[in-house]
């Protein structure tokens, strides 16, 4: 199949029909005689054809003559060379004349790219011709070829074009040398009474176009005409002000180019500004001023000039971009909004961590009297509610109504009835517990799986259990609220340590007790001393198989002291009740068993 479709596509290019360039190209007077050879053909031709082969010579001989016509004339192009200019007004007649032939200019490059896409547009159709000698296909060859030589023509015009405006620049740019200006003290009235002009036919203009709606939706045919008239009027009038006021600041701007002073960069920016604003196309004069001011005042400051206004200019267009909106919420929310959001809350943020941690430490000086438990409120409330503040200002700060928000408090409601009960539970519970302060940070507590340790966190969703292992265990607060809870230090901090220990039998009780608590008192032991009701005691608890059982009965203080000196724990009692019984001679008993053997 592919060999198929290469054999028909080399077959159509054989039988394709090429451009015949013998009707364009060579001497004009090769030329003239082909032409009108061809003109006597179709004479003959035209008595022995039918009505639509005539209608197609009629038009092959008006080719013909077309391009016998153009090769005849004297297509010579020259341009009036410029005139010394003398003064001001001289100079900005000039400046208008320029502008005028580069419009011409750049009509004449329109009309040549034009041409040249007919050209191409003919030479693909002339192509897919087969007949060479048909009416059309000649037709189409003598198209061709005249729009070759016009475009060949028009080649010639565009070089001698942009040679007359290159000249045309250079004697704007040497005449500002010797330039005579005349100071005109009127020139900023003359100003200022044509921008009041233009600021009233915009007045004008609104109220035109006010009215031209009013008799449209009446149907008023007569009002409507009469008011198109006036505002084509008007147009025409502001077209006139726009031209008077842009030539007036190029009046009031030459001055300071001639005698190079940065002025001129402020006059140029207006001017630039004003044309922006009205819409007007007079990027040529805009164009030949930036070359003016960059040969007469120097490419360094020009550039400079230009490197400014950029830079002001990519401020401008980045302060409009980040403006924009981008997420359709209300009035839209932009990235500007975003940013300021993202600044707010991240100050917020850190306003608030830093006062939870400063508040928790206990530093300032009115807060070192406080319970821990009562720092770690302090903390978390005030935590969250700036945090809280915080996202309410960001949220405004980005003109999000919050009562727009109700929409997503009722799709919480709902989540919160099936999926996010449980964290809403826990979340309930930490408040809970922060007001009640049934458990607070230092308490030691125990709940029902036999876990023991120190309540060292209370957050909203959960709280940190420390184990005497140094563990640290997270427990969420629902746990703390609906199961039973043991807190051994729940009214203080002080509880009882029962310290066991025993003698052997024979030992004297009494000396046994009045040593353990005279040895007690002296001892460096941590424990409550000064206390009557708290005072160390020592209890006979049992007789056993092998020993008589004491227990020392002490009281001690679960947290540290402000000098952060904690008490004795059970080990040290223990250590401290063995050393004094040996010193004492009192015999500790340990379990024996005596093993008779009997003989059968």
């Amino acid at each position: 199949m592919r060999i198929v479709f290469l054999i028909l596509f080399l077959i159509s290019n054989i039988f394709a029909i090429a451009i015949d360039k013998n009707w364009y190209e060579g001497t004009n007077e090769n030329l003239e005689k082909l032409y009108q050879e061809q003109i006597k053909k179709a004479d003959s031709l035209k008595a022995n054809v039918s009505q639509e082969e005539k209608e197609q010579l009629d038009y092959q001989l008006l080719l013909l003559k077309k391009l016998s016509n153009f090769i005849k004339q004297d297509n010579q192009f020259t341009l009036k060379e410029v005139t010394q200019i003398e003064d001001l007004d001289d100079y900005i007649k000039k400046i208008k004349e320029y502008l005028k032939t580069e419009i011409d200019f750049s009509n004449k490059k329109t009309e040549f790219e034009e041409t040249n896409k007919k050209i191409e547009i003919l030479d693909e159709q002339i192509s897919k011709l087969t007949e060479k000698e048909s009416f059309s296909t000649i037709n189409s060859q003598l198209l061709y070829a005249y729009y070759i030589l016009k475009n060949k023509e028009n080649r010639q015009i565009l070089d001698e074009y942009a040679k007359f405006q290159e000249n045309f620049k250079k004697k704007l740019l040497t005449s500002l040398e010797t330039l005579k200006i005349s100071t005109k003290e009127d020139l900023t009235t003359k100003l200022t009474k044509l921008q009041n002009s233009y600021e009233q036919i915009l007045k004008d203009e609104k109220r035109l176009l006010l009215a031209l709606d009013k008799a449209q939706i009446s149907e008023n045919q007569s009002k409507i005409t009469s008011l198109g008239n006036d505002i084509t009027q008007l147009k025409n009038e502001k077209s006139k002000v726009i031209e008077n006021i842009i030539y007036t600041k190029i009046e009031e701007l030459l001055p300071s180019l001639k005698d190079k002073k940065s002025k001129y960069f402020d006059y140029s920016k207006s001017l630039q500004e004003f044309i922006q604003s009205n819409n007007e196309d007079y990027n040529s004069l805009i164009e030949l001023l930036k070359y003016l001011s960059r040969e007469h005042l120097g490419v360094t400051k020009t550039t400079f000039a230009d490197t400014k206004e950029s830079f002001l200019d990519i401020l401008k267009y980045t302060w409009q971009e980040i403006n924009n909106p981008i997420i359709p919420i209300g009035e839209g929310i932009s990235i500007l909004a975003i940013t300021k959001f993202l600044l707010i809350f991240i100050i917020g943020f850190s306003i608030a961590t830093f006062y939870r941690k400063k508040i928790t430490n206990g530093t300032v000086h009115y807060l070192k009297n406080t319970t821990i438990a009562t720092r770690t409120m302090l903390a978390n409330l005030g935590y969250y509610f700036l945090v809280a503040i915080t996202f309410v200002f960001g949220l405004k700060s980005v003109g999000i109504d919050l009562s727009s928000l109700t929409i997503l408090v009722g799709a919480l409601s709902v989540g919160i009835g099936f999926g996010l009960q449980n964290i809403v539970s826990n979340f309930i519970s930490g408040i809970i517990l922060i007001f009640e302060k049934s458990i607070q940070v230092g308490h030691i507590i125990e709940i029902g799986t036999g876990l023991r340790g120190k309540v060292t966190q209370i957050n909203m969703r959960s709280s940190v259990i420390t184990t005497f292992d140094n563990i640290d265990i997270i427990i969420p607060n629902s746990t703390l609220i609906q199961n039973n809870v043991i807190n051994l230090t729940f009214s203080d901090d002080i509880r009882r340590l029962n310290v066991p220990f025993g003698v052997a039998y024979g030992s004297d009780i009494d000396e046994v007790i009045k040593t353990i608590l005279d040895s007690l008192r002296n001892s460096d032991l941590i424990y409550l001393r000064n206390l009557p009701e708290k005072a160390a005691k020592v209890r006979m608890t049992a007789m056993s198989a092998s020993s008589i059982d004491f227990e020392l009965l002490v009281w001690i203080s679960e947290n540290p002291d402000e000098n952060g000196v904690g008490s004795s724990n059970m080990s040290d009692f223990l250590i401290f009740i063995y050393k004094t019984l040996q010193e004492n001679n009192i015999e500790i008993p340990f379990p024996q068993m005596d093993v008779h053997l009997k003989r059968s």
